[in-house]
């Protein structure tokens, strides 16, 4: 791998579940620097509205994560998973619980020891990590297994999926998209049709104009019927009994000029989440100039506000940064 993003990384690719003869993929990044312990694990999720992208698509991999897998000697684990139209939004909660489990099984633990160097990793020192619709995924995790990772980070997350229901006075990145391109593609679907990974310039202009004209919503709500609100809307998480962050906090950096994610709505979730008064970090937002995205070619160590961003609470990824977590 030549892309400097990954290219301290060796690459293993595989299949974490099926859907009938669908293989969904992960794919797991590993420091080529030789193990002295059992590295820790940084879960990333991809972004792209939750209609497409792929869990390698490296214009959406922000280079500052794998900065900081490097550092840290840390795995990447970044997913696949179902994506919008074809999928509904509880198939897609679906996968990533069962990629969840997947983690913790006997299957991954084996293949980091058939690599050609043998690695282990700490399932003790899990940080999740995700950008837009990914940033979503990453909060979720955090919500729901907040005992079982350290902390969570999420990029500009699509917090809200219900605000994508009207047409936008403004369209993203200021780019007006046809509404033909999302009714051309909505025509051509296939009931019963899988897809996971959709990286070609044709999706991004359908994820484009399904925001653009408010049918992302429309999409996230289908098949819904009965389903727990809270695992789809985490405001709606925020007020279930019980509910927890993990020790290390839930980071969140955002655009200010973001014309995806409205900076609004991450500020209404931080707000409310800050409110509750629970122990320890809770939730932090450090809002920055900049778009959707605005993050992807940025380094770890040369933004300043970023390591205070994600080192600001008890994170125990390495024990290096924060303290009093055991």
């Amino acid at each position: 791998m030549t892309d400097p993003k990954i290219a301290n990384f060796d690459l293993i690719q595989t299949p974490y579940k099926k859907v009938g003869t669908h293989e969904i993929r992960t794919d797991i990044l590993i420091p080529k620097t030789a193990p002295t312990s059992p590295r820790p694990i940084i879960l990333r999720y991809h972004g792209g509205g939750l209609v497409m992208g792929d869990s390698l698509f490296l214009p959406f991999f922000p280079h500052w994560l794998s900065d900081l897998a490097t550092k840290h000697n840390a795995i990447i684990v970044s997913p696949n998973y179902r994506l919008l139209p074809e999928a509904t939004s509880p198939e897609i909660y679906a996968d990533i619980e069962d990629f969840w489990t997947w983690l913790h099984s006997s299957e991954f633990s084996a293949l980091l020891k058939s690599h050609s160097v043998p690695t282990e990793a700490d399932l003790t020192r899990i940080i999740t990590a995700g950008d837009s619709a990914g940033g979503l995924l990453s909060i979720y995790t955090a919500l729901s297994h907040p005992r079982s990772i350290r902390a969570a980070m999420a990029s500009y997350p699509m917090i809200e999926p219900g605000a994508y229901s009207a047409r936008r006075a403004d369209p993203p990145f200021g780019h007006s998209t046809p509404e033909s391109v999302y009714e051309e593609y909505m025509a051509s679907v296939q009931a019963g049709g899988v897809k996971s990974s959709w990286s070609v310039p044709e999706s991004m202009t359908f994820m484009l104009a399904a925001a653009e004209y408010g049918h992302l919503s429309g999409l996230y709500e289908r098949g819904t019927e009965g389903v727990d609100r809270g695992t789809l809307y985490p405001f709606v998480k925020l007020d279930s009994v019980g509910v927890e962050f993990p020790k290390g906090g839930i980071a969140v950096i955002h655009g200010r000029q973001d014309s995806i994610v409205p900076v609004g709505d991450v500020e209404g979730f931080v707000e409310k989440a800050q409110g509750l008064g629970l122990e320890g970090p809770g939730v932090t937002l450090t809002v920055r100039d900049g778009e959707h995205g605005f993050d992807g070619d940025l380094r770890f160590d040369e933004e300043g506000w970023m390591t205070e961003a994600f080192g600001g609470g008890c994170w125990c990824l390495v024990g290096v940064v924060g303290g009093g977590c055991a």
